[in-house]
Parts: structure tokens; sequence; C-alpha cells
């Protein structure tokens, strides 16, 4: 079959840190880390396997980290390459095994974490608690090194022909909802899980920085999940304040006008001898969906006291960040990443069954919109080429049509 292919390499990597910026080229041209070839056709590893056929699959800011070289290399004992990368598929399944209680044509969404289960291992606490995203036994058992299908060189992504899925990784998308919406459910998953991490009080003051598809996922989310807050969401780009408007942002404003949102708020703002303007107050809950020493220097500075900083936007290495807000002010910073089984509305169930029950309900909320760009694989380099250059693209969320021409 057909894929796009990452294939570590340490002088690529030292390549595109140094010089990527001056010259992009370097990530999506013909140097780059990323290959269209063939690839072995998936087997199932046993009855409770199926393989999927992606129609759409969706390309990750994480993915472009690590293409580009911006990831942090903490992450790297938790990968195995090459691999097929690919997390955000929808599917259909093309072969189903005897355990899989969905037959062939079932159309799907893949949760990409893989389990201790799936490693032919007893569950680990995360495991057993229903978070497999946060696998203690991530390097273990049958399978190479990996927490997510995509960065795990024996479980190929969506980013091409086929893949494999193990049968707690199913989700069934029902007929209303179409292949648009669908393939958004891995970040919106990733957004609600966010939210749900420290569900908002009514009328809470929400600021969103960022309005890529995590920040926008999480002003959906928000919305999704019935949440009454006032939501102002720092946008960059006319299509980004666009989106976050029609996804219920109460309020859109520059990264350079935060300051005075803050205000608006009812901060009062202080000039220091030295530096940015510091703040009395602000915003009870910030989202940072960007994850940059400028986008986590502003949720520190802009959160009242007390208030609550969620990290939704996988910020890696920092250098000179002023933690002096966090004790001053006493917030709470809050990691979030992943999915799995959330309590809500007095019940269990898993980040994107919510999901998906939620835009079921929901069709008049356009978080389709999100999706700017299709591309099939071979054109791969294009959809890297737009991804690094979002100014000049337009593109929100870009998806690969893996089983078109």
């Amino acid at each position: 079959m057909k894929a796009l292919v990452y294939r570590l390499s340490l002088p690529r990597v030292v390549l595109a840190k140094l010089l990527a910026h001056r010259w992009p080229w370097l990530v999506y041209g013909p140097a780059g880390a990323v290959a269209y070839t063939d690839w072995p056709d998936p087997v199932p590893r046993g009855d409770d396997w199926a393989v999927v056929a992606p129609r759409l699959a969706g390309l990750c800011g994480s993915d472009i980290g690590l293409i580009a070289a911006h990831t942090s290399p903490s992450a790297s004992p938790f990968s195995s390459f090459p691999a097929v990368l690919g997390h955000e598929v929808v599917g259909v399944i093309a072969e189903a095994g005897a355990q899989i209680p969905w037959p062939a044509g079932t159309r799907v969404v893949v949760d990409p974490s893989i389990s201790c289960t799936m490693r032919g291992l007893p569950p680990c606490p995360q495991c057993r608690r229903g978070f497999p995203y946060l696998c203690q036994r991530c390097t273990d058992g049958a399978l190479s090194p990996g927490f997510l299908v995509g960065y795990c060189r024996d479980l190929p992504g969506g980013w091409s022909q086929r893949m494999l899925a193990h049968a707690s990784q199913l989700h069934p998308v029902p007929d209303g909802i179409p292949d648009e919406r669908a393939v958004l459910v891995e970040p919106l998953a990733i957004a609600a899980h966010g939210v749900l991490r420290r569900p908002p009080a009514a009328g809470a003051r929400i600021l969103v920085i960022g309005a890529g598809t995590i920040g926008l996922s999480t002003v959906a989310a928000l919305r999704l999940l019935g949440y009454d807050a006032h939501v102002t969401v720092a946008a960059r780009h006319g299509m980004q304040a666009r989106l976050a408007r029609e996804l219920g942002a109460s309020q859109v404003v520059a990264p350079a006008d935060l300051g005075r949102a803050a205000v608006e708020a009812g901060a009062r703002a202080f000039r220091p001898l030295i530096g940015r303007d510091v703040y009395r107050g602000g915003f009870d809950l910030v989202y940072d969906c960007v994850g940059t020493r400028r986008s986590l220097d502003d949720a520190l500075r802009l959160a009242r006291e007390g208030g609550t900083v969620v990290l939704l936007g996988a910020a890696g290495e920092i250098p000179k960040t002023d933690w002096t807000f966090v004790w001053m002010r006493e917030l709470e910073i809050v990691g979030a990443v992943g999915y799995g089984l959330e309590r809500f509305g007095g019940r269990a169930v898993h980040t994107f069954d919510l999901v998906l029950e939620a835009l079921a309900a929901h069709p008049d909320l356009p978080v389709e919109r999100m999706v700017t760009h299709r591309f099939p694989l071979h054109r791969y380099r294009e959809a890297l080429q737009a991804a690094l250059d979002r100014r000049a693209s337009g593109a929100v969320k870009i998806v690969f049509t893996p089983n078109e021409g």
C-alpha cells in the first residue's frame, strides 16, 4: 500500500532545527524526513483487531512539530521509527476480526491511544482507569515503543491506505455526522478532556490563547458541553477570528490586545520597573493552546489570583519563563493531553463517544469549517508547506484523503 512514512534521522533533525526557519523547504522538500512510498499491508494481530481504510486523516500540530524538529527530545523514548504518521482518522472497517462487534463497512473514528491490552500486558493503573494515552508501559510488550498510533513503527497511522486498529480503539460514527466533522473528533476530544480537567463555573471569564485547531476546538468543546461562560479568544489571522466567532466565542482579539481584554475582564494594569504590564485580577480560566514562550507568558500574566491555566498547546522547552505569577497569585497549572473515560453528566463515557453525541446533538455548530485544505497523499509536500505558512495559506485543519487519487 501507499503511505507517508517518517524516518528519524539525527542529521535531518539538526539541519531542520538550525536552518528550517530560513529555508522551510528543508522540511517539506526532498531533504525532508517524510516520504511517499510503499509500506507493507497491515495484517491483523488477532481476532480483536481490524483493518481500517482511512477516508480522512488530519495533519496535527504534533505531526508538524515532529517533522520540523520542534518536538522536545524528552518524548523520544516513547516513540519508534520509521513510522506512518496520522492519528486523527475517520475511516471504514475493511476487515473485521471475529471479536470486532461491528461488521466490515462500518464507519469509525479511531482512538489512537495504545493500551497495555494491545501490547498483551495486564493493564497498568492508567489503562485500568480508562486512560491508555497515559499508559505506563508504552515501551513494553509485543509492540514497539509508542503511546500513540502513528508514533509506533508496528502500527501504521492514518496517512496510509490501510491501518490496524484494536477493538478498543473503534468508535462508530452516527450516519448524520459527515466525514469532515468526524475527522475532528480527535482534536475535539483533546479539547473536551482539557475542559473537563477543570470544568468552568457558570459565568466564568475564560481566555483561549490561540485559534488553531486546538484553540478553536476548545471554544467548540465549551459550547458542545453546554458551559455558560464568557469566552475571549486570541487569534492571529482573519480566518481564525471568523471561525472563533462562528464556534461561539464571545469576543475575539489580536494577541497584542490581550492586556486590554484583561482590563475589560476586571483586571488592573501596573507598570513594572522593566518589562510588560502586570495585572491584579484577570481571567478565571486560561487555556494556552499554543505552547510558546509568549503564549505561556500571556497565560500566567493574565490569569487572576487563584485562577487556573490549562496547558493544551504541547509546550516543550521554554527558556526565560517568568514563574513569579504562579506563586505570587497561587495559580493552578494543569496539564492536559489525550482522552479516555470521562465522568460527565453522572456517567462514565469515553471522550470520543461524548464528542460524537454532542456533534450529533448540535448539527448547527459548524466545526467542519475548520477543515480548510484537503490533499491526496502524493501531494504531501503542498500540505506541509501550507501547514508551515498558515498566514499565506489560510490553513486551519489540513486533511489527507488517503484512498483518493
